[in-house]
């Protein structure tokens, strides 16, 4: 496949197939690839925690809980509330809920979040607490090179923070220290054929964000 279909191929899976696991070789080479990310001055201030089987059988559990029970997020990586983003992004962001509730997907989009999406296998992105600013775009380059590898092999993703939500959890099951802080996590798995994986987002024209001068 050609990498401009790929990136056209690849998009968030929201419903994966819990009974088909990810090969840990197949997450392995994901990682691997991924590693080869840019990143400020080589400094790599990334972490990834790859959680599968009993593991992340455990999370889904205690996340299930956690989101029926209203607990309290935060992750402690940059959130700001949405009422503080720019007009055009909340824009954006009220015309994308519209339209999967429009659709009659907004109930088991939430429903399968809760299970983290049925994915065998989530991917958890950490850096130092204390970092350079730049390192949010370093780890966001990792997210991407993840997502395609994974695409490149034929592997479902969708990046979330509701994977993140309950920092605790996840320190307590992986063993993640206090010096580290969650970015975002990436689900990993097989697509299973239902409405809300065949539903899509729109993207602004190039016109709309891009500037090119002469």
């Amino acid at each position: 496949m050609e990498f401009s279909e790929l990136i056209r191929a690849r998009h968030s899976v929201r419903y994966f197939d819990e009974k088909k696991p990810v090969p840990e070789e197949t997450l392995r080479a994901i990682v691997q690839d991924a590693s080869r990310a840019p990143s400020c001055m080589n400094a790599q201030e990334w972490r990834v925690w790859v959680a599968t089987g009993e593991v992340l059988e455990r999370i889904r559990r205690r996340y299930a809980e956690s989101f029926a029970g209203n607990a309290k997020a935060d992750p402690g990586f940059g959130t700001v509330p949405i009422r503080l983003w720019s007009e055009g992004a909340q824009r954006r962001i009220a015309a994308f809920q519209k339209s999967r509730a429009d659709a009659g997907l907004a109930e088991v989009k939430l429903a399968s979040q809760s299970q983290l999406f049925h994915a065998p296998a989530v991917a958890y992105l950490t850096v130092p607490k204390v970092h350079a600013e730049c390192t949010a775009f370093d780890i966001g380059g990792l997210e991407v090179m993840m997502m395609l590898a994974a695409a490149d092999r034929g592997v479902g993703s969708v990046p979330a923070y509701n994977l993140v939500k309950f920092p605790d959890i996840l320190r307590e099951e992986l063993g993640i220290p206090e010096t580290e802080v969650f970015a975002v996590g990436i689900a990993f798995g097989y697509e299973v054929d239902c409405p809300l994986n065949r539903f899509r987002s729109t993207r602004m024209p190039p016109d709309d964000f891009a500037v090119f001068r002469k």
